[in-house]
Order: structure tokens, then sequence, then C-alpha cells
């Protein structure tokens, strides 16, 4: 019975461990994304960046990616071909080590 309540215990508090680490991911996800709506594109950038590289698995992650990619369009379209490069390069290689 002991055991069983330990068990039950440390299921509850992965689950809220799990939680948190979640809404922290979204809260994260927010604030890179009011820095890009406020053009701060580095600041936003470095957020993605933390997100689809340490938290490569979660829903957030795959956004930020999504971002980064519409990011080296922006890049791309304004003539700032070297930066857009490295962004499509870093995703490509974040994305060949998820896989």
């Amino acid at each position: 019975m002991e055991f069983e309540q330990s068990t039950l215990r440390s299921a509850i508090w992965e689950d809220r461990q799990s939680d948190l680490i979640y809404r922290s991911l979204d809260h994260l996800l927010a604030m890179a994304n009011h820095y890009r709506s406020e053009g701060c594109l580095r600041q936003a950038m470095d957020i993605y960046w933390s997100l689809s590289e340490d938290h490569s698995e979660t829903e957030q992650a795959q956004e930020a990616r999504e971002s980064l990619f519409e990011l080296g369009e922006v890049f791309e379209r304004e003539e700032a071909r070297h930066t857009a490069r490295a962004v499509y390069e870093r995703l490509s290689d974040v994305n060949r080590h998820a896989i």
C-alpha cells in the first residue's frame, strides 16, 4: 500500500512538472512572437532557436522552426541572403538531428 501511494505521488509530481515545463515553453513562444511583432528579430530568433534545439520534440519547437523558416524567407526577400542561408542551413541541421 505504501509503495502504491509513493508511486501515485511520484506520478502526480511528474504530471505537474511536465505541465509547468509545457506552460513555460508556451510563454517563451509567446515572447518570441511578441518580439517578432515588434520587429526585434534577433531576440525572437534567440528564443526560437532555443525552443527548436533544446526542446526539439515539443509542439512549441515545431512552431518555432516554422517561425524561423518564415523569418528566413523575410531575410531572403529583403536581400539579406547570407542571413537567410544561415537560417535555412541551421534549420536543416536541426531537422537532421531530430530525425
